[in-house]
């Protein structure tokens, strides 16, 4: 994947929580981490007991940017 900010070639890779890994509005931390606590969350992995959480990233070297594609539905590791 090429980098939408500098035209950079991105390395696939993943990041990976032991917790639910969610977007939430706001820059403030919240206080509960699950996504279903926050209106218009969105949940980028769910949950596993088993497995954690992970989600496909891609990540660029030269401006420090790091891109999940949320329509790809193969973009949550755990639903594959």
């Amino acid at each position: 994947m090429t980098c939408p900010y500098c035209n950079y070639l991105m390395e696939e890779g993943i990041i990976q929580s032991s917790q639910e890994i969610s977007w939430k509005k706001g820059i403030r931390r919240p206080i509960f981490g699950r996504a279903g606590f926050y209106d218009d969350s969105l949940v980028l992995s769910k949950l596993s007991l088993i497995k954690g959480s992970a989600v496909k990233a891609y990540l660029c070297r030269k401006c420090m940017k790091v891109i999940i594609d949320c329509a790809d539905e193969k973009s949550d590791l755990n639903q594959c």
